[in-house]
């Protein structure tokens, strides 16, 4: 469990800026179909940050009832606080999720004592499984590889980390520490272009964002790692690396990812909510070259011939 291919769900709103779970359920319908090994809800592509307390519980209770048990499900609890953090953590293992994902606490940018204590006292509050989750851009805090060995070694509960960062020689010396600690601790990729690189390290996989525009290119990825077909892992990733173009495209990547899925035929709206600001109209035509380039549009398109046929 909690290896493979995770794709980091979006929130979908509807035009109004509320959740929408008529698209939630096309969105989960749509991973399922791509043979993903999991999903991960209310996490930063998951807009967390934009959603009230209410929101974020109920939001997770109806991706539970949606998932149904169709593929393993995270439910994101960060928070800045560590009292916040046990709160969703105990309400995602009682509605039924099979693990949780704990960002670094942020705001405060708090030293390694008070860190392992954080991460710790959230796992300790539930027995579903707990997975940490390291993302300096956002927090401004960068888990240290003997940070993540002393959890994986005095933390049992917890049993992998998302590895958000833009070096690559970081998840090289997680890998180094914590594998002699836990062999069996999951290291996995959260920015796409790491996937390939990370997995051929030793990594296990990757939860991230593009996936929801595309998660059959993920899985693709992850199982030619898996299988050492590196030609085909080469060219799969070199596809990814285009399709990364898209982030640039709106404040923030969330309206750019929406509006690519809304372009591919999926019932998503483009809306996101404030501070984030939705793709400007004028990146349609954008998104739909970055797509082409991807070797998905043309996927669509095919499909879309063969079904007026």
């Amino acid at each position: 469990m909690f290896s493979g291919l995770i794709p980091a769900m979006i929130t979908p709103f509807d035009e109004g800026g509320e959740v929408d779970l008529r698209a939630t359920e096309a969105v989960v319908e749509h991973f399922v179909g791509a043979g993903v090994d999991g999903i991960s809800a209310l996490g930063s592509t998951g807009e967390f940050s934009h959603l009230t307390l209410d929101e974020r519980k109920s939001f997770a209770e109806a991706v539970v009832e949606i998932v149904n048990g169709k593929t393993s499900l995270l439910i994101g609890v960060g928070a800045p606080g560590t009292r916040e953090a046990i709160e969703l953590a105990r309400h995602a293992e009682e509605i039924g999720a099979d693990g949780v994902l704990v960002v670094s606490p942020f705001y405060w940018k708090v030293g390694e004592e008070a860190l392992f204590r954080h991460f710790a006292a959230v796992s300790e509050a539930v027995e579903v499984p707990t997975l940490v989750y390291n993302l300096p851009l956002l927090t401004g805090i960068d888990l240290s590889p003997g940070l993540l060995a002393r959890i994986a070694g005095e933390c049992p509960n917890v049993i992998g980390l998302k590895d958000t960062v833009t070096e690559y020689a970081h998840s090289v010396k997680v890998l180094r520490e914590v594998r002699p600690v836990r062999s069996d601790f999951r290291v996995l990729a959260g920015f796409e272009d790491l996937v390939l690189p990370t997995m051929l390290a030793g990594g296990d996989g990757s939860i991230n964002a593009l996936s929801n525009v595309a998660p059959e290119l993920f899985v693709n990825l992850v199982e030619a790692a898996r299988s050492d077909y590196l030609e085909k892992a080469a060219e799969l990733h070199r596809r990814v690396l285009s399709l990364m173009a898209i982030t640039a495209l709106s404040d923030t990547p969330l309206g750019a990812t929406k509006l690519a899925m809304n372009v591919l035929g999926l019932p998503v709206s483009p809306i996101v909510r404030g501070p984030a600001l939705p793709a400007p109209e004028e990146a349609r035509e954008k998104v739909e070259a970055v797509l082409r380039e991807a070797g998905l549009l043309q996927a669509r398109e095919a499909d879309q011939s063969t079904s007026t046929m």
